[in-house]
């Protein structure tokens, strides 16, 4: 099935009158593609708001989303109605994406992708007991039981960018998760900006800032040697009653255990992505894209 939807593209892209915006391994993309790619992934967001920035991010994914779909093709990966089926009735709430055909299309190649990466990125993928109780030792301090914050958090490296997405969450009332998550350059973007913070383990600047939060605040804008920084608190956690804190902490050291696995199945990921990308051939017109391209892959 999947083999069909990557010919589809390429027979799509063959015809289109849309310009080329870049080229891998000499095949076409063309902006109209990319546009929907965007339309289909940025959902409710309208995508001529998007700044060059998050555009040039979704077309380096979207390329290297390519280069895995014509890997698991030439592999003989794919993915069947069954399994197509069964995804969508173990997720009910996505019945309502697969109504159309560019939806479902999508919704199997995100499918093959996480599939590509189980069979090939992450088959050797094991951790030792010595590696958990190394990870575990190294991570103490987060083993502790104190007062803490959850809270949301949008980071990025101009004070004109930061200005401008703090109005949208104040004055315009944006949904600071998915502002987050469209805007920020944290590590914790693929959360929707959610973290949490023991008390004294964010810079002062910054855990200052925190700290005169009420549930539901949201900060000023703050600057650090990271960047500058917009809070949300969400939260304030408090330490445990002593009969609860063992099995928290037996809880905190299963977590830090998953932790170290996820780590490692990223470093896996990536490191499957950038074979991918160092063994194509890839380029961006730039006079086509009708965005100023500050991604990662022009080196190619």
């Amino acid at each position: 099935m999947l083999c069909l939807i990557a010919m589809t593209v390429c027979c799509r892209a063959g015809v289109s009158q849309s310009p080329v915006i870049a080229t891998f391994n000499a095949r076409e993309i063309h902006r109209d593609e990319f546009e929907r790619f965007l339309e289909l992934k940025m959902g409710e967001f309208d995508t001529a708001d998007l700044s060059d920035s998050i555009r040039s991010q979704m077309l380096d994914e979207y390329i290297k989303r390519r280069l895995v779909l014509d890997d698991a093709a030439r592999l003989g990966i794919s993915i069947g109605s069954a399994e197509m089926e069964q995804t969508t009735q173990d997720n009910p709430e996505m019945k309502s994406t697969v109504a159309t055909a560019a939806t479902r299309e999508e919704l199997a190649r995100d499918l093959l992708v996480e599939k590509y990466y189980k069979q090939v990125a992450l088959k050797d993928v094991r951790v030792s007991p010595e590696e958990v109780q190394q990870y575990i030792e190294k991570n103490q301090s987060r083993l502790t039981d104190r007062p803490g914050f959850l809270v949301r958090e949008i980071r990025v490296q101009s004070r004109d960018e930061a200005d401008k997405l703090h109005r949208e969450v104040t004055e315009a009332h944006r949904d600071f998760a998915s502002v987050a998550r469209l805007h920020s350059d944290a590590p914790n973007t693929g959360q929707s900006g959610l973290a949490h913070y023991d008390e004294g383990q964010l810079p002062d600047v910054l855990e200052k800032a925190v700290k005169q939060l009420r549930p539901g605040d949201v900060s000023p804008v703050i600057e650090s040697n990271y960047g500058f920084h917009i809070f949300k608190l969400e939260q304030r956690t408090l330490p445990h009653a002593m009969e609860e804190r063992r099995s928290k902490l037996d809880d905190r050291r299963a977590q830090l255990t998953e932790e170290l696995i996820a780590r490692k199945n990223q470093q896996n990921v990536d490191g499957a992505l950038e074979r991918l990308t160092s063994a194509a051939t890839i380029k961006i017109n730039d006079s086509a894209l009708g965005f100023t391209y500050t991604g990662t892959l022009r080196h190619n």
